[in-house]
């Protein structure tokens, strides 16, 4: 059965930190007793519960929705204590490096996202869901199919809350919790309840009434026998603050946060950073704790598929959160709209495609000069250094033998034949178990795909899931097919908008370089720019100009480019000597980067960079290609992000149903095309005004595949 644990990540960090002695430190000196108690407690209910899944979800910084009707809400709750706050980052760092997705979103509690997750938990009947917390609020949320893990204070035992064992505990129902803390209140959370209303007389209330409502529907009726005198009156007085408690209580169910169950199955696929990191804070004795990598198939389909907002990881309230918070139920309205898939087209493309794969496995066998399975690599292998004896120069060698990936392949295509069709085999078996039959599946009565999105990629671009439209092929022609699927229904046509090099703007406008500037401001091809200043054809330029923005060194241009790193490196410096602002610029924000642990976007997303300052020469390297990338790529998502949350509040006539990249799509009545189409680019192109001029490139068609420009 699939177990989905959802982890109360403030209540369980706050619990370690008063459970675990203070004077915990890491090797450096810095605290770390919450981080280690965190961490043990999670591994344990690991361990205990084998989980196939897990979310984690945290409280963010500022008010909540409870705070509008009851400002005194919380009031009475002790700031973070400085240890506790500094150890924070490091436990999403940890909860990071377990993979495990962390969840957060503007003025909603960790509980409220547990809530909603839980609430959709039933329309899965073969779904269990564990909560792991400490917090009493949660107990509300158990059912036959939820349960909850609460570990003592001590955590040397811990309780599974079962509906059954909250009634053993506490003589009333999970969900009465509420009426019990609309009666009796709670100090820590300062919920008033009714004054003079204590724990037994809280309990007793609820045996002879079950439910607030129906205790106030007793006392307007009159005085109900059994109730002391004195209770009545203050029950009658305290009525409006027993309301509003019980608001208070009421953990929502509807908060804007849900995710892909398949993004949160547990599979540590670098356990190797874990030790480090564990070593690195101390925590030796916690490494043989750690789970083995669970790669555990499932065929449960996607339980949750909407937006999941990661914390933002300084824990501030900048721009970019704002955004995302005012995005969220946009993308929720293009969710529930969805866009209309052929199916027939589909069902036709199935069989093409099963044609096309029946037809490489026979090109494949006859390469070969035997039959193999192109889809295990050990039995790839064999054919190609064995049987066929390719040259194995070059080519890394792991534990099961010479590797056959995609640039291995790619490589090997110009010489041998068999490699373009393995290729080509692998690409098409892709397309088909990824899109033509799940999409198939997953089409609804009025022949409509919901994809779900959510910004919650590390540089806070949008992600769409379930299906994933990010990874259909752009270029190729088997990805073409795919996207003719999506059309416009009968009266209305699909209107699509592409920022044009929108990542290089970007690092004109961080930069300040002042070449990139006036190539821009003078509306010329800026590859074809670059080719032009360096010598090299656009094709190159193109490749060099995108290598800099993920910031490559000299192997990876080589790679990209098949020449030697000799050359790679001439390439680099002759193209830092065109735009020496932007290499000036790269180098402060590496040195600010390292100093800070961090980098941030245009409108202040930050992300969290400790491998920056690692001694391992990969991961270090790893981390500072990111830090180049993560500023220009997320400023970049940004720019789209700003300019769906100004569309939206100016469209009248269309409506937003995709987004990819850099590409939002609108499906459009047809008498209002150019209206439409022309607000579409404007707003686009002022969404974020930079130092150069942001350009939109917009097209039109009746299906996604065949779009053809537009004069707007």
């Amino acid at each position: 059965m699939p177990t989905l644990l959802l982890i109360d990540g403030n209540a369980l960090f706050y619990r370690a930190y008063h459970a675990f002695p203070k004077e915990l430190t890491t090797p450096d000196g810095k605290p770390s007793g919450a981080a280690f108690g965190f961490t043990r407690i999670l591994l344990a209910a690991i361990k205990t519960h084998k989980p196939t899944h897990l979310i984690a979800c945290f409280d963010t910084k500022g008010g909540t929705f409870r705070d509008d009707f009851y400002d005194a809400y919380k009031a009475t709750r002790a700031a973070m204590p400085d240890d506790l706050a500094a150890q924070v980052p490091v436990i999403w760092n940890i909860v990071d490096m377990l993979e495990i997705p962390r969840l957060s979103v503007e003025r909603y509690e960790a509980d409220d996202l547990i809530g909603t997750i839980c609430a959709q938990a039933p329309s899965h009947k073969d779904l269990e869901v564990i909560i792991l917390s400490g917090d009493q609020d949660l107990v509300q949320l158990v059912t036959p199919q939820v349960s909850m893990y609460s570990p003592a204070m001590g955590f040397s035992k811990a309780t599974l809350y079962t509906p059954e064992k909250v009634e053993e505990k506490y003589s009333f129902t999970p969900h009465q919790m509420i009426d019990y803390k609309a009666l009796r209140g709670d100090s820590s959370d300062n919920i008033p309840g009714v004054p003079g209303i204590g724990e037994v007389t809280a309990k007793q209330l609820l045996s002879q009434f079950k439910t607030l409502d129906a205790l106030y529907k007793a006392l307007a009726a009159g005085d109900p026998p059994g109730i002391a005198a004195g209770v009545l009156k203050k029950l009658r007085a305290g009525e409006e603050s027993a309301r509003m408690s019980y608001r208070l209580a009421t953990i929502a169910t509807d908060a804007p946060v849900s995710l892909a169950l398949k993004d949160a199955q547990l599979s540590i696929k670098q356990p190797e950073r874990l030790v480090a990191l564990f070593e690195k804070l101390g925590f030796k004795s916690l490494i043989n704790e750690l789970p083995s990598s669970h790669r555990l198939a499932t065929a449960v389909a996607d339980v949750f598929g909407s937006p999941s907002n990661h914390p933002e990881e300084g824990g501030a309230k900048d721009a970019s959160t704002t955004l995302d918070t005012q995005l969220s139920p946009i993308l929720r309205k293009m969710e529930e709209h969805g866009v209309m898939v052929d199916t027939a087209y589909l069902k036709k493309l199935e069989q093409e495609f099963a044609s096309e794969i029946s037809d490489i496995r026979e090109g494949l066998t006859k390469e070969a000069g035997q039959d193999f399975n192109p889809d295990s690599p050990a039995q790839v292998g064999t054919i190609l250094y064995e049987v066929l004896k390719v040259p194995t120069e070059g080519i890394s060698k792991g534990k099961t033998g010479y590797t056959t990936n995609a640039d291995t392949l790619e490589k090997l295509a110009a010489t041998y034949p068999i490699a373009t069709l393995l290729l080509k085999y692998r690409e098409v078996t892709k397309l088909q178990s990824t899109y033509i039959k799940p999409l198939q599946e997953l089409t609804d009565a009025a022949h409509r795909i919901h994809t779900s999105y959510a910004p919650d990629t590390a540089t806070g671009r949008i992600s769409s899931r379930n299906p994933n439209l990010q990874n259909i092929p752009v270029r190729s022609e088997q990805g073409k097919r795919i996207r003719q699927a999506f059309i416009a229904p009968k009266g209305s046509v699909l209107v699509a908008a592409d920022y044009s090099q929108i990542e290089l703007r970007v690092a004109a406008h961080l930069s300040g370089d002042p070449v990139m500037i006036e190539a821009f401001k003078s509306g010329k091809d800026f590859h074809a720019e670059t080719g032009a200043r360096m010598g090299v054809d656009r094709r190159v330029a193109k490749i060099i100009n995108f290598s800099i923005l993920y910031g490559k060194g000299a192997f990876g241009f080589s790679q990209d480019l098949g020449i030697s790193m000799a050359e790679a490196k001439d390439y680099i410096e002759q193209y830092f000597v065109t735009f020496k602002v932007l290499k000036t610029y790269i180098d402060q924000l590496l040195v600010k980067a390292k100093t800070d642990g961090y980098v941030t976007t245009l409108m202040g997303r930050k992300r969290m960079l400790p491998d920056l300052t690692a001694s391992n020469f990969q991961r270090r390297s790893a981390a500072e290609r990111e830090a180049v990338n993560l500023p220009i790529q997320g400023t970049a998502a940004e720019v789209l992000k700003k300019a769906m949350v100004d569309l939206s509040a100016k469209l009248k006539k269309g409506t937003m149903i995709l987004t990819v990249h850099d590409e939002l799509v609108l499906e459009v009545p047809e008498g209002d095309l150019q209206e439409t189409a022309k607000l579409l680019k404007e707003t686009m192109e002022h969404a974020v005004e930079l130092v150069v001029p942001v350009e939109v490139q917009v097209k039109s068609g009746t299906d996604w595949a065949n779009l053809t420009p537009l004069d707007v």
